[in-house]
């Protein structure tokens, strides 16, 4: 029997003996009516309580049956633009005529059942797939019909009327033929989404979250992708294989900003620093460092020969000095002289200063001296041990000897003297490092170490000590001391900088490509002993590990990542996957042909657009 619905459309073909509540139910659950419809009823009000269908676990169609459901669409949109289009459009007439008689025509609510009306005729001249394949690949069309504006040539336009569209798309999501089917219902086939391999959340645990705030917080904030960010081996694959696609051309982009990010941070680093001449290369830091302790040792040496003169104006320098002690030591040690110039240096200074007296046999004796002479002997010792480590043990020890011989003689003024002069020679004299710099080449004017060198050889030759006593050196030296620290510290960053973009690649715009591996070595390097912290500071280092961190972020992917890079299993995969040569066993018409697959690579384009745009964080 055929029923009209209060809204006026008419369902044919219902079961005899079927209840009033059960047309409400199952036309409220088809679509062709709300229970506001039946409310204007009398004996027709109940609430509708819809039991949910039964949940079928979806399995995917196999290739032949992916061939019947393309039949199966191509006759679907065969018969949308046919017999479809043309009960669509009798539906509207006949709905608007019945309207017009009623005197309802013009209202919303008149409109809304011209429209069903329009739908269930579309409906029932339509045919709608029967199978799970063919359900799924018409709803793709159902999908994208609104937006498939190139299809409309080759796609017949009566499927995508607005009409037809509503009523293919609710009956495939509730696996209904025809209108009668709402009558005798087959189970909901749910079509589970792809996720692409990612888990639920991943983007937002806990180190994604610590890695996203450690690219943040950088002085130059570096924009992480999703795979950079989770770490995921599938995402991280997708974003790597993308790049190369014909869509990854934001992902390349991104990859750029991230290079042109890290060299931003290196600049923002060296504004860190405060240096100045250290941009100018490695050789200007050097001459910085030299002036320093140059003027900082002449400062020091005013400084003591002010205070002996003083101690001498004083009278303090004229207390007599026995060195008898000094005599013996030279003569015991007189064989060692041969690796020891040091102790030849004392016996000739003394015999100079008239404090020593040659025998016949070489040997020396003390004569009469005081502490002005003795003093002068000591400062010439003083100034011949050097570096030396062998030179450096017997003219320790020579000093000692005349310590000794000199303890508790003299005056206060004679003492801070003394002091100073010792001062001055452990900050410039007694340590390589320093003492290095600041001397030349014996018999030359050339300088030990080049200015081009210091780097080299006080930074990344040094040891953490001499490190630190070379810093300590400096800060001590005044102002300029200070200044020549901070070109240390600048050369460092761009000593870190120019390993890191040593490599020959360029970007789009030319930009030197920083190399996640040459920049760790850089950083390792000075890291394993501390010396990074000693150089630049705690601050500055940890703000250096950052960037390298968040660029193994950005360029590497963890191990067992499978990143296709020459794009030859995606074209197979992609060939394998395309119904093509399925469908040419369908006997279907090109054109229609041609749609299924058109609709089809549209969806997945989209898809994969979609996917790129979340990869790159857009969506947040």
């Amino acid at each position: 029997m055929d029923i009209e619905l209060p809204n006026g459309v008419i369902i044919q073909d219902i079961p005899e003996g079927t209840t009033s509540n059960e047309v409400m139910a199952k036309a409220i659950k088809a679509g062709l009516a709300t229970p506001e419809d039946f409310k204007r009823v009398l004996g027709m009000s109940e609430q509708v309580t819809q039991s949910p269908p039964p949940q079928v676990q979806y399995r995917e169609p196999s290739l032949g049956e992916k061939i019947i459901g393309a039949g199966e669409t191509g006759l679907t949109l065969f018969t949308g633009g046919t017999t479809g289009l043309a009960g669509t459009i009798g539906g509207a007439l006949s709905g608007g005529y019945e309207e017009l008689k009623s005197g309802q025509f013009g209202t919303p609510e008149a409109a809304r059942r011209i429209e069903q009306r329009a739908a269930l005729a579309g409906q029932q001249y339509t045919y709608m797939p029967r199978t799970q394949a063919g359900q799924e690949q018409v709803k793709f069309l159902g999908e994208v019909g609104a937006e498939l504006l190139p299809l409309q040539p080759v796609v017949p336009l009566g499927l995508f009327t607005q009409g037809t569209g509503q009523a293919i798309v609710p009956s495939i999501r509730q696996g209904v033929s025809t209108v009668r089917g709402a009558f005798s219902e087959k189970p909901v086939m749910p079509r589970i989404e792809p996720t692409f391999g990612q888990s639920a959340g991943a983007a937002s645990t806990p180190m994604a979250t610590v890695r996203e705030a450690t690219a943040t917080n950088l002085p130059v904030p570096v924009t992480l992708t999703k795979g950079a960010k989770t770490r995921e081996a599938e995402q991280l694959a997708f974003e790597k294989e993308q790049m190369k696609g014909q869509f990854g051309e934001p992902l390349r982009k991104r990859i750029e900003q991230n290079n042109l990010e890290v060299l931003q941070n290196f600049d923002a680093l060296m504004e860190m620093t405060g240096a100045q001449a250290a941009q100018s290369g490695f050789a200007a830091t050097g001459n910085k460092v030299i002036d320093a302790l140059s003027q900082g040792w002449q400062g020091a040496k005013t400084k003591t020969s002010a205070a002996y003169a003083k101690a001498e104006k004083a009278g303090e320098l004229q207390a007599p000095v026995s060195l008898d002690s000094l005599a013996s030591y030279i003569n015991q040690n007189m064989p060692e002289s041969t690796v020891a110039p040091v102790i030849n240096v004392a016996k000739n200074k003394g015999i100079q200063l008239g404090i020593l007296k040659e025998l016949d046999d070489g040997t020396v004796v003390a004569l009469p001296a005081d502490l002005k002479n003795t003093e002068l002997l000591r400062r010439s010792i003083g100034n011949t041990i050097g570096i030396d480590p062998t030179n450096k043990k017997f003219g320790g020890e020579l000093k000692q000897v005349i310590d000794a011989s000199t303890e508790g003689l003299g005056g206060d003024l004679y003492k801070q003297a003394r002091a100073l002069r010792e001062q001055q020679a452990r900050k410039f004299e007694g340590r390589a490092i320093v003492a290095n710099l600041l001397t030349k080449v014996k018999g030359k004017d050339d300088p030990k170490i080049e200015a081009s060198e210091v780097f080299q050889k006080s930074i990344l030759n040094g040891s953490p000590e001499e490190i630190t006593f070379l810093k300590r050196v400096l800060f001590t030296s005044g102002k300029d001391g200070q200044t020549a620290w901070k070109e240390v510290q600048g050369s460092t960053i761009n000593h870190i900088q120019e390993v890191a973009t040593s490599g020959v690649g360029t970007d789009s715009m030319g930009r030197k490509i920083v190399s996640p591996a040459k920049l760790n070595d850089a950083i390792k390097g000075l890291d394993k002993n501390g010396r990074l912290d000693i150089v630049l500071g705690k601050e500055k280092a940890q703000t250096i590990r950052d960037l390298n961190e968040v660029l193994q972020y950005v360029q590497t992917v963890p191990p067992g990542t499978l990143v296709n890079t020459s794009g030859t299993a995606g074209t197979i995969l992609l060939a394998i996957s395309e119904v093509g040569g399925g469908l040419a066993f369908t006997g279907l018409p090109v054109p229609v042909l041609a749609g299924i697959r058109y609709a089809n690579q549209f969806v997945k384009d989209r898809k994969l657009k979609a996917r790129i745009e979340d990869a790159l964080n857009k969506g947040d």
